[in-house]
């Protein structure tokens, strides 16, 4: 039996239809037209993080009311004023939440509780059993701190009874496949060949917003489905080899592009996992993607709840440099081709992969000395799967080194050689990625053994003595010179 004097509020995050308290009767959604605040200073979210937020609702919507239900979507600046509005025409008497996955959310709704009791009015926190394979509060009853990576990636395979045999053992006998996916094709071809029209809710949101998107993410649970089939079908067999290629002319190469439709609610990480097990292909294919989701998606979670008090205090290098203009605009700007090129396709799609974040934008940002806040920030603003819980971590800890080694043991650092070996990207450049002290040296390189030398004990302590023991034949100072000419281009 129903109860009319409850209403679940929906969050960004819960755009399916397993999120929802069936047995209610009232569903609340307010868009408060994505002005929200940010560890002080207001997000400008993207084109695409908008359109799902605005389209998905407007699906679950048309749900509910199929089912009878009474389901409103709100376009407010204040939460406060329509809970109250709500709670009068409906006679409302208590709201209910699924908890916030991102801690300031969750923080903003805390304050909107106190708020709401002068008016009698009632917000219920609830768990959220969908969003992750372990609530924090289970995570915290099996460890103190956060353990070593790999530790926490075996429990949850054993765990979740994932890629694991009869007598705990892990399936093939390897607990991953590192040196199978490292690959690079020069042969390789663009394959991506998967399109959703531009259902209904999408057009409404490009209307209400006066924009036009240049490509589509899924904004329900039917079009999720579809793009998990279209994965499975025609690139999971490819993606373990190649998942850490970058082609200039194919920025998806065999990634899932599902990290916007999991973030969202509109498919769960279990049954991501469990359909990329099922699977007949080889076990570097399964393994690699699997430990995407069960292992790294769910340590970032829990890492980062781990240590939410202090991370944005944390600056370990004492990098303040701002981001260059051709971040934020304009990115054809940008003089190194690599670069470039990944950040016009964020700018596109709001999107790139693992690798063109960390070994591109965040190996660039390191090099250049970045202030790793402004850095987060922005990344918080160009890239439709980005969450606190996910972005945050990754990008202060494991991009930019900021908390220095709670969460790695190294920066992630590299020159031209890296990038030149997994892609082809020096095929349009004007840089020559074997030089390190003529004009045309690619600034990956200079930039690099700058970093070097500013770090030099400190790579001791990482045990990279290989590293500084090759600092000693290079040119240090014609180094420096080139960073200080081509940094003050940048400004």
């Amino acid at each position: 039996m129903s109860d009319n004097s409850l209403c679940q509020i929906v969050l960004y995050n819960q755009l399916w239809e397993q999120y929802l308290y069936t047995d209610y009767t009232h569903f609340l959604y307010i868009h408060n037209i994505w002005k929200i605040n940010f560890q002080g200073r207001e997000l400008q979210l993207n084109t695409h993080s908008k359109i799902i937020d605005y389209a998905g609702w407007k699906h679950l919507i048309e749900s509910l009311k199929e089912q009878w239900k009474t389901a409103e979507f709100l376009i407010e600046e204040s939460f406060i004023s329509w809970i109250k509005k709500y709670s009068q025409q409906h006679n409302i008497s208590e709201f209910v939440l699924i908890n916030p996955v991102e801690d300031y959310v969750f923080k903003n709704f805390q304050k909107i509780q106190k708020q709401l009791r002068k008016y009698d009015i009632k917000l219920t926190f609830t768990q959220d059993s969908q969003s992750f394979f372990l609530s924090h509060d289970d995570f915290k009853k099996q460890y103190k701190k956060p353990p070593i990576m790999e530790y926490f990636y075996r429990f949850m395979r054993k765990r979740e009874n994932i890629l694991i045999t009869d007598d705990g053992k892990p399936e093939g006998w390897e607990w991953n496949y590192d040196k199978e996916n490292r690959k690079y094709d020069r042969k390789h071809e663009r394959s991506w060949s998967f399109e959703l029209e531009k259902n209904k809710y999408w057009q409404e949101a490009e209307e209400y917003y006066q924009f036009e998107s240049k490509f589509t993410y899924p904004t329900n649970r039917k079009e999720s489905l579809k793009l998990i089939d279209y994965f499975l079908e025609h690139h999971l067999d490819n993606f373990g080899r190649l998942e850490d290629a970058m082609y200039e002319d194919d920025a998806y190469v065999h990634h899932s592009l599902l990290s916007s439709s999991i973030n969202y609610g509109l498919l769960t990480p279990r049954e991501v996992v469990k359909a990329v097990e099922q699977r007949d292909t080889a076990m570097n294919n399964k393994e690699w993607f699997i430990r995407q989701v069960l292992w790294w998606r769910e340590y970032m979670y829990h890492f980062f709840h781990s240590y939410k008090d202090t991370i944005y205090t944390e600056n370990f290098l004492g990098h303040t440099r701002p981001l260059p203009e051709y971040f934020w605009k304009n990115p054809e700007n940008c003089p190194i081709n690599s670069l470039k090129v990944t950040l016009q396709q964020v700018h596109s799609e709001n999107m790139s992969h693992h690798i063109q974040r960390l070994m591109i934008i965040g190996n660039f940002a390191l090099l250049c000395n970045l202030d790793p806040h402004e850095l987060n920030h922005w990344f918080f603003e160009y890239y439709t799967d980005a969450f606190e819980w996910v972005v945050t971590p990754n990008v202060l800890w494991m991009s930019q080194f900021a908390d220095g080694w709670k969460l790695a043991t190294k920066p992630y650092v590299a020159s031209a050689n890296y990038i030149q070996k997994m892609s082809d990207y020096y095929k349009n450049s004007q840089h020559n990625p074997k030089e390190k002290y003529t004009d045309d040296a690619c600034p990956f390189n200079y930039l690099y053994w700058c970093f070097v030398a500013d770090n030099k004990e400190t790579f001791e302590k990482w045990r990279q003595q290989f590293v500084v023991k090759n600092l000693e034949k290079v040119d240090i100072k014609r180094c420096r010179e080139l960073k200080e000419k081509f940094l003050k281009e940048q400004y």
